[in-house]
This record gives structure tokens, C-alpha cells and sequence, in this order.
């Protein structure tokens, strides 16, 4: 029975594919950066993308155009009639993984953060400097 047991594999942990565990290795390829603002903040796409790379950089984050590895920030909002914005943010990062089943290549989440709430448009770059930061500090862990 003892041998038996020791043949088996080890249990695998889906939480080793997703979040800063997920993060490790990643140095080496360079993150590309993705930014899609929807509604009356698509103006601002631009400049938040800036800002991400911005960051990253000053971290040592190596940025691509293109890769396997994708940083991406999806900003939906409305704006309210008192001039606030109802914004809903998320950060990730998409891997490109292969799946078993059907033989394809698809960018996976293996991580991400996000932030929901009525914010002056003065105060969204701080918003997105916030996942920012939120995802270097698990990254450089990781690394």
C-alpha cells in the first residue's frame, strides 16, 4: 500500500497558476500593455496607457508591442449628471496558454485587480496608478 501511494502524483493546485504566484518567471519575456476605456472616458485611453508604461518602466518592467504576456486595463464608466463618472476598472494579466481540448492558443487571466466607484475625472489617474502599483508589488515579489 506504502508503494502504491508513492507512485501516485502530487495534488495540483489551480491557485499555483493564478495570482502573484503566477507572476514568476515573467521577467524574461516583457509585458505588453493594453488599455480599452469605454463611454465618455475613451479620451483618456491614451494617457492611461502612457501611464502604465510609465510605471512598469520605472520599475525595470520590460515593455513590449507584442507578446505572449499582456497587461491589460478595461475602464467602463458612465458619467453622472453631477459631472462624476460611475467607473468600474480592472487590471490583468493574460498569458498565452494552450488548451488541451481543442488545440488553440488563448490569452488566459493568471491575474488581476479591480476597482469600482464615483470618482471626479481628476481622480482616475490616481485610480489607475493604484492597480498599477498593486501589480508591480505582486510582480517584483514573484521576480
Amino acid at each position: 500500500m506504502i508503494a502504491t501511494l508513492a507512485l501516485l502524483p502530487a495534488p495540483s493546485s489551480a491557485a499555483a497558476y493564478y495570482g502573484r504566484e503566477a507572476l514568476a518567471g515573467l521577467r524574461q519575456y516583457g509585458v505588453a500593455v493594453r488599455v480599452v476605456c469605454t463611454g465618455a472616458l475613451e479620451q483618456h485611453q491614451e494617457a492611461f496607457t502612457e501611464h502604465v508604461k510609465r510605471r512598469l518602466e520605472a520599475r525595470k518592467v520590460q515593455i513590449v508591442d507584442d507578446g505572449s504576456v499582456a497587461l491589460k486595463l478595461f475602464v467602463s464608466n458612465v458619467q453622472s449628471s453631477d459631472g462624476l463618472f460611475v467607473v468600474h476598472m480592472r487590471m490583468e494579466l493574460c498569458q498565452s496558454s494552450y488548451l488541451g481540448s481543442n488545440n488553440k492558443i488563448v490569452d488566459a487571466p493568471t491575474w488581476d485587480a479591480w476597482k469600482m466607484g464615483e470618482y471626479r475625472e481628476d481622480e482616475l489617474l490616481s485610480e489607475v496608478d493604484d492597480l498599477s502599483r498593486q501589480f508591480l508589488n505582486d510582480y517584483i515579489a514573484a521576480n
